[in-house]
């Protein structure tokens, strides 16, 4: 099919180009089409080709460290995308598929080369959108933001700030008002909590790059319950209470009532969770629940079955709500119980023992 320039004109891209640059971009350019379901772009192989979106739509995702496909975003008529490693001589960094039948217009390599050495604003434009591109990527890789949606992503990005602690400074101190979300970007954190007579602290966590905290006292408009101090010079991503509760709590915490719930059948379709400490799980539980304090949860969860359905729950709603946060946060299927064990109408045992773990 034949490109005409002013087809090309409608893309921001190439407004820029001279009326000969763009004739001669025109002659270059094929059209071409795939149905919808069609990896065209594959994160990590060799770039050949610059694609313009003409008609339907496309995902763009990437492999995040923990193995998921975090959804960069969705892409439409006048887009383009592939010229990231066009531009960097780098492998694909993402993959981008057909949500629907499309039609893309394609340049290859060669003939983007050629434009790039020849257009500097062509060029000038490409590398802004290389920058933009490259810090939105590496934010949404992070552990907390791999399943959050694109419009969320850049709200977010204009939100928080970034902020350098010295090894054995403290960023957040056990008993202090909780008043910001932070994720780490490079260093390590540990997670301390003061020993029952006061002196000392004892390590409970340690997290690392991409890991986030400071999201319990957020939820549960408490005091914060441990100290997490740097081990390394450690750089984290800054959100505040406000910002975390409007964009992130709200794309993370679900929550199920107790009448939504089959009480006959619920042990065959969920995974019920209590959040509290053993001795609160002791006196009274869910008949069926198992025992994963909310402070051991963010560890223990890697090993989950997946393909199940988690309900968490507490007495009430607060650390219910954390646990089911730091669950969906990581990709499972998981809502919070709201009034927890007070406002259950099913089945409950008093007086067991023991700490059970869900089987992988």
């Amino acid at each position: 099919m034949e490109i005409h320039s002013s087809d090309l004109r409608k893309y921001s891209y190439f407004s820029s180009l001279s009326g000969s640059a763009v004739e001669s971009l025109a002659q270059r350019i094929e059209t071409v089409d795939f149905p919808a379901g069609t990896v065209i772009v594959e994160e990590g192989t060799i770039g050949d080709s610059f694609y313009f979106v003409k008609e339907g739509q496309l995902e763009v995702s990437k492999k995040s460290k923990s193995g998921q496909d975090a959804k960069l975003s969705v892409i439409g008529s006048g887009q383009g995308f592939g010229d990231m490693a066009l531009l960097t001589c780098s492998v694909r960094s993402s993959s981008v598929h057909a949500i629907t039948d499309v039609t893309l217009l394609r340049l290859s390599k060669k003939d983007f080369d050629d434009i790039i050495l020849h257009d500097s604003a062509f060029r000038e434009r490409l590398q802004k959108r290389a920058e933009d591109y490259s810090h939105l990527n590496s934010i949404k890789t992070l552990q907390p933001f791999q399943l959050l949606e694109p419009e969320k992503m850049c709200a977010l990005i204009e939100k928080m700030t970034e902020k350098t602690f010295a090894p054995g400074e403290n960023i957040i101190v056990q008993g202090e008002k909780g008043d910001n979300y932070y994720i780490i970007k490079s260093g390590s954190v540990s997670v301390l909590k003061k020993n029952k007579d006061g002196e000392g602290h004892q390590r409970i966590a340690l997290l690392s790059e991409g890991e986030a905290f400071g999201e319990e006292a957020l939820i549960r408009d408490d005091p914060r319950n441990a100290t997490c101090r740097a081990e390394q010079q450690t750089t984290v991503l800054v959100l505040s209470k406000s910002d975390f509760s409007t964009i992130v709590k709200t794309s993370f915490l679900d929550n199920i009532f107790p009448e939504d719930i089959t009480l006959d059948t619920y042990l065959d379709e969920y995974v019920i969770i209590d959040a509290r400490i053993p001795a609160e799980y002791e006196e009274e539980h869910i008949y069926g629940a198992i025992n994963i304090p909310v402070e051991r949860l963010r560890g223990e969860c890697t090993g989950f079955d997946r393909s199940k359905k988690y309900i968490t729950y507490c007495l009430n709603d607060s650390r219910g709500m954390v646990a089911a946060f730091l669950l969906k946060n990581r990709g499972f299927d998981a809502q919070c119980l709201r009034g927890g064990v007070s406002g259950w109408e099913g089945r409950l045992v008093t007086g067991s023992t023991g700490v059970h773990l869900p089987e992988g």
